[in-house]
């Protein structure tokens, strides 16, 4: 099914189109032309495979072209974030202050960027372990132990200081 043989079959079935007057019996002139006529339909048969595989062709090159562009824009994305430690032990992607736009500062899970998406940490709660901050995408909980409330112990007075 490439091209070369398709060209050589076209040719060979138009030389022997061209021979077919040369005939001397009508019997010899149709079985020429059945096989000029069989010929030019595997041509065709053939040519319009070779459209189909080339139809498939062009629509994985756009398919190839569009991922590398939604590759290219995620790169982009991801180099706005730094990996840093929210905690000791605690990983976080934090958005580049550096960068000249104008979103606020923001917190990534690990997790979610690491497969491609965007995963917004939100403060859930904070306790006296410290903030607690869930992923709004794989609901992925954090904890940011260095705002830990000390707590105070309560003791009663003494004794003699109840009256």
């Amino acid at each position: 099914m490439d091209p070369t043989s398709i060209f050589t079959s076209a040719k060979f079935a138009y030389d022997m189109a061209k021979g077919i007057n040369s005939l001397k019996t009508s019997v010899e002139r149709d079985e020429a032309v059945a096989k000029v006529l069989e010929i030019l339909l595997s041509v065709q048969h053939d040519a319009l495979l070779m459209q189909k595989e080339h139809s498939l062709l062009l629509t994985e090159k756009d398919n190839l072209i569009k991922k590398i562009s939604e590759l290219e824009k995620w790169s982009e994305t991801e180099g706005q974030y730094v990996l840093k430690e929210l905690a000791p032990g605690v990983p976080v992607y934090a958005y580049n202050k550096s960068n000249k736009t104008t979103q606020p500062p923001h917190l990534l899970c690990t997790n979610c960027l690491s497969k491609k998406q965007k995963g917004f940490y939100v403060q859930s709660e904070i306790d006296f372990d410290g903030t607690h901050y869930k992923c709004l995408n794989c609901d992925k909980e954090i904890i940011d132990y260095s705002h830990k409330k000390s707590v105070s112990h309560y003791q009663p007075p003494s004794s003699g200081e109840w009256r």
